[in-house]
């Protein structure tokens, strides 16, 4: 279960990469309402569909969840984030927006690797692998 939960991580490192400058993404975070997004992102050479959702406030916290679904593990993330810490990923993601906007380099998201110096997956991260922040399952998959 070790290995798929640092796996799955490391997955959504490069699936927040791709949202990074999305605009609809982090004004949904900012003001923590209801947002959902599904896409499919190839890296490490597997394609891994994630669906992202912004469920909105519970209590003082912004729940966020994330389904990612890759070699026939289903795992899902929830982080309860407090408005500082809402702040601070958004500032991040919108400072990297701006830098993208500028820069005539694409983002390489064909491996874990690739991203793992990226502002925007720093900065999760920091949350991501917080067990008060954020929990997770998964479940192998019958094939």
């Amino acid at each position: 279960m070790k290995k798929y939960f640092i796996f799955t991580i490391a997955l959504v490192f490069t699936t927040l990469i791709v949202l990074a400058d999305d605009a609809k993404f982090m004004n949904a975070l900012k003001n923590c309402s209801s947002y959902s997004e599904s896409g499919t992102v190839n890296t490490e050479g597997m394609n891994v569909t994630s669906n992202k959702k912004i469920l909105g406030w519970e209590g003082d916290k912004c729940v966020y969840q994330e389904k990612v679904q890759f070699s026939g593990v289903d795992s899902c993330i929830t982080c309860k984030l407090s408005r500082a810490q809402i702040n601070e990923l958004v500032s991040v993601m919108e400072a990297y927006a701006v830098v993208q906007k500028y820069s005539n380099e694409k983002v390489d998201t064909s491996s874990i690797s690739a991203v793992q110096d990226n502002p925007v997956v720093k900065a999760w991260n920091k949350y991501l692998q917080d067990s008060s922040v954020c929990t997770m399952t998964a479940n192998q998959l019958n094939k």
